[in-house]
């Protein structure tokens, strides 16, 4: 009987001394010194996801729109050197987040070019959420389209308002556009020279014209857009959609 009782006392001072095991955010690992600090325009003023717009015709409010960055590279201005990132996957919504995540590079002066992509490569591309590990961007499914067309590289999501709406409360419909595929991949370079000092970040800006994503793109006309290889018209509309993107994914001087 005292045996059973000392071996309760010790167990309630073992267990009253045990201390909870801090959980970490693998992305706070994320070391990556290089950013892109991205400003969103809607007309000339800063987009608000509360804010309606009038576009091609429509009254919208743009509710997301994400971006999918990856292989980013730094090589040097005569081709002799490389220097990759390891740590290069990003997947964000940038309408609400300022400064992106792009690269990890060593302390030093650079001169050359900056390598990212806008998409995935076919290894990534494909590779289903219940398959990815732990603290990976893609792993919530959020831009998940199924085995066949894969994550999405860039997409956009908003509602269309009735004309005669005056609350914008409810939207009558919505509109979800994404490009996505590997042939639909971004592959994007800049020409810079800048040094990278001791714990010290390096941002290159972006000014993004939400409304130029919308050229030649009705929301109401066009309420999904899939990147579905199947579909030529729909194949065409996320090609529309990506040259959008390339023309607007380009670092200020």
């Amino acid at each position: 009987m005292k045996k059973v009782v000392l071996f309760s006392v010790l167990m309630g001072i073992l267990m009253g001394c045990e201390k909870s095991i801090p959980v970490v955010d693998p992305t706070a690992l994320d070391d990556r010194n290089i950013y892109i600090r991205m400003y969103k325009y809607f007309d000339g003023d800063l987009l608000d996801t509360s804010e309606v717009y009038q576009i091609n015709g429509d009254i919208i409010k743009i509710n997301s729109i994400h971006a999918t960055l990856s292989g980013a590279s730094f090589v040097s201005f005569d081709g002799n050197d490389t220097t990759r990132t390891e740590s290069d996957l990003t997947a964000v919504d940038v309408t609400t987040t300022t400064e992106v995540k792009l690269a990890s590079l060593p302390r030093g002066s650079y001169n050359g070019r900056l390598f990212y992509n806008i998409g995935l490569d076919s290894a990534r591309a494909f590779k289903a959420p219940e398959n990815l590990e732990d603290g990976n961007p893609l792993k919530s499914g959020k831009l998940w389209n199924g085995s066949d067309i894969g994550h999405s590289f860039f997409q956009i999501e908003g509602g269309i308002f009735a004309p005669t709406d005056t609350v914008f409360n409810n939207p009558q419909s919505t509109f979800v556009w994404r490009f996505a595929t590997p042939d639909l991949l971004v592959e994007k370079n800049e020409k810079r020279n800048f040094s990278v000092a001791s714990n010290k970040d390096v941002f290159f800006v972006i000014n993004l014209d939400v409304e130029k994503l919308f050229l030649g793109l009705t929301p109401s006309q066009i309420p999904v857009i899939n990147s579905d290889p199947a579909d030529a018209t729909d194949y065409n509309n996320a090609k529309i959609l990506r040259d959008n993107v390339i023309s607007e994914f380009v670092f200020e001087l």
